[in-house]
């Protein structure tokens, strides 16, 4: 942004510079050497300032449409070559010699020397796009040309010729007019810019939208990412996949659901194992099945105290003695 503020800023100070001084020495040629009426002269001095300015734009058109510049170019020499006899003229009328000359002439020459290369660079810029790379010679550095100049000089003839009797440099292709609208600039903006520099700057602009809508959105752009890759350089967490079993008790149920008593446990586990499980064992089945902690002399006291007592046997009433007859008294003779 400053380099474009420079250049306008230098292009507006030399042209500025170089129409003032040049319609004030063709002013004076017209006016006091010629006798040119003060109007007609002032009228000289802007037909050929603004003849100049109008080829420089049509030659500046030409170059950014891809067309051939060299009418805008050879009109723009012609009166830049008719300004430099005038101010000639009028060094050689004041005596000033070639400071004076030099003096009048050299704002039109340092413009018309900007300009070309401005057209220059322009015109290298839409010949790389066309895919037309023009030749140009081989970097062997000082000492390469110095020690081996003929060797140098055959190679660079050599790959001239490839250049031009081969296929290395394809025909131009027909210029394309450049997308002023807004979707246009933003996808040239998009193409100079690092692909995560692209997702930063999108976020920042819209930081409420998910990782698939601003993938896409940046897609149509021209930047070509996905929501993992967007997700990744915002940081985001991976989405988490729940799968629920639909035998699984509800949360309600498990929260809901009371938790077994010790005794009740030990009893069940006992029971499990067997009359003959040692204490140790009860433990460890409690602990697996329940999670409860309990230890070897609360298992054996409850176990104790939940033992059916054992069975007993209950007299029965003493069998009765027979009655004989004629004595009052069972297992007894007659006396």
């Amino acid at each position: 942004m400053h380099a474009r503020i420079i250049w306008w800023a230098s292009l507006t100070l030399i042209g500025g510079a170089a129409a003032g001084i040049t319609g004030w020495s063709l002013y004076y040629v017209a006016h006091d050497i010629y006798g040119v009426p003060h109007g007609l002269a002032l009228l000289t001095a802007a037909v050929y300032d603004g003849t100049a300015i109008a080829a420089l734009y049509l030659a500046g058109q030409a170059v950014q449409e891809g067309r051939s510049a060299l009418g805008p170019h050879l009109a723009t020499l012609g009166m830049a070559a008719i300004s430099v006899y005038l101010n000639r003229i009028h060094a050689q009328h004041i005596h000033g010699g070639i400071g004076a000359f030099l003096l009048f002439a050299t704002p039109t020459v340092a413009l018309l020397l900007i300009t070309g290369l401005a057209w220059s660079a322009v015109r290298a810029r839409r010949r790389a796009e066309a895919g037309d790379t023009p030749v140009t010679l081989p970097r062997y550095g000082l000492w390469g040309w110095l020690l081996a100049t003929e060797d140098a000089w055959a190679a660079t003839k050599q790959r001239a010729v490839t250049h031009v009797t081969g296929s290395a440099s394809p025909a131009p292709q027909p210029h394309q007019p450049v997308d002023r609208s807004a979707s246009g600039v933003l996808r040239r903006t998009f193409a100079d810019m690092d692909p995560a520099d692209a997702i930063r700057f999108a976020h920042s602009a819209t930081p409420h939208v998910p990782p698939g809508e601003l993938a896409a959105e940046l897609t149509s752009y021209g930047v070509h990412v996905s929501a993992v890759q967007v997700a990744l350089v915002l940081g985001h967490e991976p989405s988490r996949i729940t799968l629920e079993r639909s035998d699984a008790p509800d949360a309600a149920q498990v929260r809901s659901a009371p938790k077994p008593n010790k005794s009740t446990a030990i009893l069940d586990a006992a029971s499990a194992l067997g009359p003959d499980a040692k204490a140790a064992a009860v433990v460890e089945q409690v602990r697996r099945t329940t999670g409860l902690e309990v230890d070897e002399a609360y298992v054996r006291t409850v176990r104790s105290r939940n033992k059916p007592p054992a069975a007993t046997q209950q007299a029965g009433p003493p069998a009765a003695q027979p009655t004989l007859p004629g004595t009052g008294q069972g297992g007894e003779g007659y006396n």
